[in-house]
């Protein structure tokens, strides 16, 4: 049916706006879907949206957007190109190509380009999430004008059993159901209210969480615990991004002031796990932003900040949340001089301002901090580095850099490799690309032969130390199928110095690595049948 109404043309084009913008992971991700056969109902609207079934925890409808593939849609939370957008493309991408072949490609070092939808967070709240599950609904006194001490009365309660619960079956599943479950409450009540309910439900559980791990796990964060930590994260920035934060100040002040004596409590945490230092930056930073709330913060944190002979640990707490509102202040340099000595905060800690800058268009602001993190960019995991690399170039553009970008990319190894790598090789500047590969120890095997033979017609001398490196390698395995290679090797650089003519070098090379190695005696048998001893 997809033949008919289609063309391999579309698939191809869709393809390369795939690979441009969802993340390898995602790719994969949607294939293992595909594979599993739960793409169903696949059909042509338009001639260009492609729209389909997809079963996953429930079944979601996607539309992909043959003609624009960032204007695809899909029901589930997450808020960018999904698994089930990707799996609706590989089913209707097989008709006409091979989809393990584009898997591959996939899976290759490639660009990111930026889009705005990097900036907005991965879950979004859906109906269900605001307006309970009608599977499993949750009974409880609290209305839509119970207060926000009796929502935290009401969790107390609720979850009275859930600390024994997750010590008996699996912990993070447990944690996770309950908060799930726990939003039916707000069911039928008006959307601030249920979206603030949904904000307050996420902290209580973030610090449940937490509580559990300290009351049972001795402040061990399994993988698992910090895994159901980072989910809660991730959706207390969607709560609050997509909550209409305008009519909660104009209609719930009052729970809105609650909150603020909520989290003020959270100071008396420790910083064993910086989870709820997350939590508390990011409600600050985009709900309690009434100017009298912050002072009076601030002065909290700096009146503790001076209490004498304080453990060094609290210090350090107090700092570290004081400094969040020096940016709050715009003393970015101020907070980052805190920040940047406590060596355990990640990249992911300096994120959230990161892309806030950007939804501002402070790029300037987004360059500085990018110059301050440059060693945490370089060694952060792919895909926070990917984030960060995308917006960086489009801020180089944005200030009229862009040319500068490709040379500046050394400045974030090792994990610009492929793209500092691709830049040189693409400037032809093939005596620093030879460098690269060699300071990371590729493998002479691993090297594309076309490059090898643009760089050999550029300048053979420049391949020379990789030959050599890769010899000594081979030999210093001391068995004849690495001796064979080593074999080849040695007539691939006779052919490099011949065309160089520099044929005596290469003469006083072999005759060097000859005696060198005149004890190994399958050596030298493979020097003299490939006709290389002197």
């Amino acid at each position: 049916m997809l033949q008919r109404e289609l063309t391999r043309e579309q698939a191809v084009a869709a393809g390369e706006q795939v690979l441009q913008g969802m993340e390898s992971a995602i790719i994969e991700r949607g294939y293992s879907y595909f594979s599993d056969g739960v793409v169903f109902n696949t059909r042509v609207e338009n001639n260009r949206i492609l729209c389909s079934d997809v079963q996953g925890t429930q079944v979601y409808h996607v539309q992909l957007d043959l003609e624009d593939v960032q204007d695809s849609t899909c029901t589930c939370p997450y808020t960018r190109l999904c698994k089930h957008i990707a799996a609706t493309f590989f089913q209707m991408y097989s008709v006409f190509e091979n989809p393990r072949h584009f898997l591959s490609r996939a899976q290759q070092p490639r660009r990111v380009s930026f889009t705005p939808a990097m900036l907005i967070p991965s879950y979004r709240p859906v109906a269900s999430d605001l307006h309970g599950n009608e599977a499993a609904p949750v009974s409880s006194p609290l209305t839509a004008a119970s207060s926000v001490s009796d929502w935290w009365a009401f969790f107390e309660s609720w979850t009275r059993n859930l600390l024994s619960a997750m010590e008996s079956y699996r912990a993070s599943s447990e944690m996770f159901s309950s908060y799930q479950n726990v939003q039916s409450v707000a069911a039928g009540w008006p959307r601030e209210r249920a979206q603030l309910f949904h904000i307050h439900a996420n902290l209580f559980h973030l610090q449940k969480l937490q509580q559990y791990v300290k009351s049972y796990r001795q402040s061990n964060w399994y993988p698992d615990l910090a895994q159901t930590a980072e989910r809660l994260l991730e959706q207390l920035e969607g709560a609050i991004y997509f909550a209409d934060r305008q009519a909660l100040w104009a209609d719930h002040r009052p729970a809105l002031a609650e909150t603020v004596t909520i989290i003020q409590k959270w100071k008396e945490n420790d910083t064993s796990s910086l989870y709820w230092v997350y939590a508390y930056r990011m409600i600050w930073w985009s709900l309690l932003t009434d100017p009298d709330w912050i002072k009076q913060e601030v002065a909290e944190l700096e009146q503790a900040m001076q209490t004498p002979n304080a453990p060094a640990a609290e210090s350090e707490k107090y700092r570290l949340l004081r400094a969040h509102f020096s940016v709050m202040e715009n003393e970015d340099a101020l907070a980052l001089q805190v920040w940047k000595p406590i060596r355990r905060l990640p990249l992911s800690f300096y994120l959230p301002y990161m892309k806030a800058f950007v939804r501002n268009q402070e790029w300037q602001r987004f360059l500085f901090w990018t110059e301050a993190l440059t060693e945490l960019i370089g060694s952060a995991e792919a895909a926070q580095y990917r984030l960060v690399i995308a917006i960086w170039q489009e801020a180089m553009k944005q200030v009229g850099r862009s040319d500068e970008c490709g040379a500046m990319l050394k400045n974030f190894l090792p994990s610009s490799y492929s793209e500092y790598a691709l830049h040189l090789y693409e400037e032809k500047q093939f005596k620093q690309w030879v460098d690269l590969q060699m300071s990371y120890q590729v493998p002479l095997a691993d090297i594309s032969s076309v490059h090898l033979k643009e760089i050999e017609d550029a300048d053979p001398s420049l391949l020379y130390p990789y030959y050599v490196r890769e010899i000594n390698r081979l030999i210093r395995e001391r068995n004849r199928p690495a001796y064979k290679e080593a074999i080849k090797l040695l007539k691939k650089a006779r052919a490099t110095y011949a065309k160089a003519e520099q044929e005596s070098d290469w003469e006083r090379f072999v005759d060097k690595l000859s005696a060198k190695h005149n004890r190994l005696r399958a050596f030298q048998e493979e020097l003299r049948r490939g006709n290389l001893n002197l």
